[in-house]
């Protein structure tokens, strides 16, 4: 399962490096948005569960394409330990976002479209892999000399698994820029 995860993740690095590397090429002084989140979840399928993760589960990376478009890959992992018996769980996913103020760093409302992987994985009895597609809508609110922002969203996703899944999420982070 870990290797699935770092399989998926070289290939998502992989896949953004030719537009990190041709932004900078072009010589523009877009930033580049490093971001963490925690999240709040709920899934509304049988059985119901509802999951905080905190401090900082979600690592993202957003690629500015232009002043209002950029392209984000985001890895999320945890792990759970206890009585001998390891459960892991992973989400890949690739999100545009969409800041319609066309600010710089994004200040005010987005939206964030996604697609990507998520896995569970519960030592002695098995893993699994589903596809997921969804929507987000949030909040950027810079600070510290426009370097940082605070970042709020809530978001829907529908994964394809057997059987398949809902989930709303509420996402609670920070983001830091390079420019």
């Amino acid at each position: 399962m870990i290797r699935r995860v770092v399989v998926l993740s070289a290939l998502l690095l992989v896949a953004v490096a030719p537009l990190a590397q041709a932004q900078r090429s072009r010589g523009d002084r877009r930033p580049i948005e490093f971001g963490i989140d925690g999240g709040l979840f709920f899934g509304l399928d049988n059985p119901k569960v509802t999951a905080l993760l905190v401090p900082v589960p979600v690592f993202r990376v957003g690629f500015l394409m232009t002043e209002r478009v950029a392209l984000e890959p985001r890895l999320q992992i945890a792990s759970i330990h206890s009585g001998g018996q390891t459960a892991t769980s992973y989400g890949i996913d690739l999100g545009v976002v969409y800041s319609p103020n066309g600010d710089r760093v994004g200040n005010g409302l987005y939206g964030r479209p996604f697609i990507g992987i998520t896995g569970q994985s519960v030592s002695g009895g098995g893993s699994n892999s589903d596809g997921e597609i969804g929507l987000g809508v949030g909040l950027k609110i810079p600070f510290a000399d426009r370097r940082m922002a605070t970042r709020w969203e809530a978001n829907y996703a529908h994964g394809f698994g057997t059987p398949s899944s809902n989930v709303i999420g509420l996402l609670f982070g920070l983001s830091f820029f390079t420019r």
